[in-house]
């Protein structure tokens, strides 16, 4: 057994045993979840391994509950396992640069099933699309409420020491049910669906996208963009945390430069920041559409006469939460959360309060590029 310190005892079967032995398993042990989140919470430094643990244990109690028979149910256990063994070095920095050049995480994980497919009895291709959420049982690892959602909100709360990720898994397990060929939810658990949208935002806003996070995952961005150019994106996806430390820092160039500020804590400041305080809803959407970061990065740095390596932007992103489908039950009707409850809605509503769009730079460079900033973004709008 495995003693994990969200969800106790977990138990793996020899053929999870096998997977979680094998190089590609041990991999994500040297990947922190949370990417550079501690720089701002220290205690955050929990990894991609415990994670797939957490998730395979999610999806079986799942299982369990929708009386799956013993093959699906060890199918969705190892799709939860599995789910995550594509993630490249520092989690989400270098998933968007993966994303920019036409690769997810996902894919890169159901090659590596298929890699892994002699230590499973299940099929390898029932896997890989319960990845991808597809089948009726893959929402269980990846869709609106799934066994990933729930575990990486419990878990980055519980080691980051915050009090907003706290959710009755145990309800919405246990009222979970397959209707139509897709998993939906008893209307007696909208108040547990309710309080773990809650969770997700208050996480968000909180930890998620806290400003020197921001600042230190662009930055990082830039420096993997800058390396995969030299090497290459299936060399760096293939990194763990500890490799592309050394790597970045035996580099050249802005990669070197960046990653070494970052090790350092010796981060880009803000330099100029808009959000719904001083600019419409409607302004930040034709932003978020029209930017090329790299262009925008670019004029500002040669408005303000700085090298362009001194600027760095961070478009605005629009609130998600309004897009989320979760389906409840109520008698033989099924109908979306919102139909029954207005959280989803205000949530969306609330999101808005997180739309920003940052420019960075340096602390001796602020107002100059500032200045720069701004006449540029107004010429856009």
């Amino acid at each position: 057994m495995i003693r994990d310190s969200l969800h106790g005892y977990i138990q793996p079967s020899e053929e999870e045993w096998a997977v979680l032995d094998s190089p590609e398993m041990q991999r994500l042990r040297r990947i922190r979840q949370m990417g550079l989140s501690p720089l701002v919470y220290p205690s955050g430094t929990h990894t991609r391994f415990q994670h797939s643990l957490g998730v395979m244990h999610i999806a079986g109690r799942f299982a369990e509950s929708l009386n799956l028979n013993e093959q699906r149910t060890k199918e969705v256990r190892m799709a939860g396992l599995l789910h995550d063994i594509g993630h490249g070095p520092f989690s989400h920095a270098s998933e968007t640069v993966a994303e920019q050049k036409g690769l997810s995480h996902e894919e890169i994980s159901c090659r590596k099933v298929d890699k892994l497919e002699d230590k499973f009895s299940v099929s390898a291709d029932r896997v890989k699309k319960m990845i991808r959420g597809e089948l009726e049982v893959g929402q269980i690892v990846a869709g609106d409420i799934d066994a990933d959602r729930m575990d990486y909100l419990q878990r980055d709360a519980h080691t980051s020491g915050v009090e907003y990720g706290h959710i009755d898994s145990d309800t919405i397990i246990r009222l979970a049910q397959i209707d139509s060929r897709r998993l939906v939810f008893d209307y007696k658990a909208v108040q547990a669906l309710e309080a773990l949208l809650t969770a997700r935002f208050h996480m968000i806003k909180s930890v998620y996208v806290h400003d020197t996070s921001r600042i230190a995952e662009k930055m990082l961005e830039r420096a993997l963009e800058d390396y995969v150019q030299k090497n290459s994106l299936e060399k760096m996806m293939g990194m763990d945390d500890y490799t592309a430390h050394t790597e970045l820092l035996n580099s050249s160039g802005v990669a070197e430069k960046y990653y070494s500020r970052i090790k350092d804590r010796k981060l880009f400041k803000t330099a100029l920041s808009w959000d719904v305080e001083n600019r419409s809803r409607e302004e930040l959407e034709r932003l978020e559409e029209k930017i090329d970061e790299k262009q925008l990065e670019k004029e500002i740095a040669e408005t303000a006469a700085v090298p362009q390596e001194k600027v760095i932007t961070s478009k605005p992103w629009t609130p998600e939460i309004k897009d989320i489908d979760i389906k409840v039950k109520r008698g033989s009707k099924v109908q979306k959360l919102s139909s029954y409850s207005p959280i989803p809605e205000a949530l969306s509503r609330a999101e808005w309060r997180l739309v920003d769009m940052n420019v960075y730079t340096d602390q001796a460079r602020k107002a100059k590029v500032r200045e720069a900033a701004e006449q540029v973004l107004e010429e856009k709008l």
